[in-house]
């Protein structure tokens, strides 16, 4: 069942979609989307058409979505996401066990299955359109501030949310050991100019000096509330969608799901309005909370997110052509510094 709340933004038009050639329409019924489709929805229209939206295609190693086009409600759209076992549990356990019973809006979800002799299986979700969340958007922030409180306080009363994998300090702090290893590990690659090793080296005395310090960050996080965190929440796994009820946002993508202390969500939401607006949605079950405790917790979710980020771009440091990992770690450990300094 999907709950709505009334809203107010600008500019969202969901109908708007990016014009793509990667559009499938001859034999459908053969496309692995559409078998595993049927599986869920034994009796369901003929396809307009399927396309890739991520991923390399079937055989990748990692989640792949597409977009079915016409055999959902009302002859809508319906995303297929094709993803590990572990990957579909953890979403399916959201989707079945704790997202129908909070006040918030979620996504109509139609099934999951699970596919023959692999580790994979399918996710199948309504499309909710193009219409992405933009945190340099005040009004999508203020969307946000009330979509997490309601989520936060709602979920942490829900059992099936503490059987979520940990996302306390604790996974953040594997993040910072991973990635300092990895870097460490490819300081050699011929691909780096002497420019690159000076501020791989750099990232790695910052690494250095945060994990010394990591003790105090983790006993103040001890200190605050658990619930279901998101842990990806940014424009690519948000869209808006107008309502009878108004503007209504709408999260996806719970790959990194789990239950800890809810800094990652709040990372976007540390100017005074944002933590406010979550403060009010907060407030009279975490009383102890307080505007300042919720900028805190969002400058320690943009560490968190900004380890995790190093962490995965740290992992492309062995390859030939190392520019696009590079280029992206300048920008994470400048947040990072950024962050230290205002915590």
């Amino acid at each position: 069942m999907v709950r709505e709340r009334k809203s107010a933004s600008r500019g969202v038009d969901p109908s708007s979609r990016p014009q793509t050639a990667d559009i499938i329409t001859t034999d459908l019924l053969n496309h692995p989307a559409v078998w595993a489709w049927g599986q869920v929805q034994r009796e369901h229209r003929r396809p307009a058409g399927v396309q890739i939206l991520k991923g390399l295609g079937r055989k990748s190693s990692k989640s792949v979505v597409y977009r079915i086009a016409g055999v959902g409600a009302n002859g809508s759209d319906v995303i297929a996401k094709r993803c590990p076992q572990l990957t579909l549990e953890l979403e399916r356990t959201i989707y079945e066990k704790i997202l129908p019973h909070l006040p918030v809006c979620t996504l109509r979800y139609y099934g999951a299955v699970e596919e023959p002799s692999t580790n994979f299986g399918w996710l199948f979700l309504e499309d909710a359109g193009e219409c992405s969340y933009s945190a340099d958007i005040e009004e999508h922030r203020s969307l946000a501030a009330q979509y997490l409180g309601a989520m936060h306080v709602s979920a942490a009363g829900i059992v099936a949310s503490a059987s979520l994998p940990d996302r306390d300090p604790g996974h953040y702090l594997e993040h910072l050991q991973s990635g300092r290893e990895a870097i460490v590990r490819n300081l050699t690659n011929p691909a780096l100019t002497a420019v690159d090793v000076e501020m791989l080296e750099a990232i790695v005395s910052q690494l250095d000096v945060l994990k010394r310090d990591w003790g105090s960050l983790e006993r103040y996080c001890h200190t605050m509330p658990r619930s279901l965190v998101h842990g990806d929440f940014v424009g690519k796994n948000v869209r808006l969608k107008r309502t009878r009820a108004g503007i209504v946002l709408l999260p996806f993508d719970w790959e990194t799901a789990g239950w800890g202390v809810p800094a990652p969500d709040l990372e976007g939401l540390w100017a005074v309005s944002d933590a406010a607006v979550y403060w009010s949605s907060v407030r009279d079950v975490w009383s102890d909370l307080g505007i300042e405790g919720v900028q805190r917790l969002a400058i320690i979710g943009r560490i968190f997110r900004c380890l995790a980020a190093i962490r995965w771009e740290s992992e492309g440091l062995w390859l030939e052509r190392v520019d696009q990992p590079l280029r992206s770690m300048r920008i994470y450990v400048s947040r990072l510094a950024e962050s230290l300094r205002g915590l």
